[in-house]
């Protein structure tokens, strides 16, 4: 490789970092703040529904987030005048998809299935592969955002543990909490203290500047 293609080819690499540097802004402290809310408005709905009357409430929360972010990736795209199917965005799609179509599949399996626990089964697999899905794209994700598919991943290991009885004492921990309550807390809680970190930390810097 010449001295020439070398350089061209250091300047694609950086554009496409640039890039998702872009959209993993877009995806984070507003989209987390709003994906909590969201959770938390879910969770209130749901509690005490079964069956499908509960996923769908989860769903249509889904369907607002996911609305938003479109609109917060459209944005930062406009503004950065880059087109919204950029480099950075299919890289992250094919790094997260699998996990979360698998892990969604599994979930409303569950749901369909009716069995007892099947509805904290959902919420536990829902939260452990939304976890996986960030991690699968931690080669350029910020560092913050692999703290929290990190979190999302024990999150919903321990709730698998307790609702499979592999703990007595996390068992007798997550017993008494609905799967509204697991998704409440994942979900909600740690999308909007994840989101507050970062939207408090980006303000913070803009006003050093």
């Amino acid at each position: 490789m010449t001295t020439r293609d070398e350089a061209v080819e250091q300047l694609r690499v950086i554009r496409t970092m640039m890039e998702r540097a872009t959209i993993f802004r877009a995806l984070s402290g507003e989209t987390a703040l709003m994906g909590g809310a969201a959770a938390l408005a879910a969770a209130w709905l749901s509690d005490g529904k079964s069956g499908w009357s509960w996923a769908n409430c989860w769903l249509i929360g889904l369907g607002l987030v996911l609305v938003f972010n479109v609109i917060q990736i459209l944005r930062a795209s406009a503004a950065h005048g880059r087109a919204f199917w950029s480099t950075g965005l299919r890289t992250a799609l094919r790094g997260a998809l699998p996990s979360l179509v698998g892990g969604g599949f599994l979930g409303l399996l569950y749901v369909r299935i009716g069995a007892p626990e099947s509805i904290k089964l959902a919420a536990s697999i829902w939260i452990l592969h939304y976890g996986i899905a960030l991690l699968a794209i931690r080669e350029f994700a910020p560092r913050s955002m692999v703290w929290l598919g990190w979190a999302f991943v024990c999150f919903g290991l321990l709730c698998l543990a307790g609702l499979t009885h592999l703990n007595e004492f996390l068992s007798s921990t997550f017993g008494t909490l609905s799967g509204s309550h697991l998704m409440a807390i994942a979900f909600g809680g740690f999308h909007l203290l994840y989101g507050g970190i970062i939207v408090t930390t980006a303000h913070r810097d803009d006003s050093a500047v």
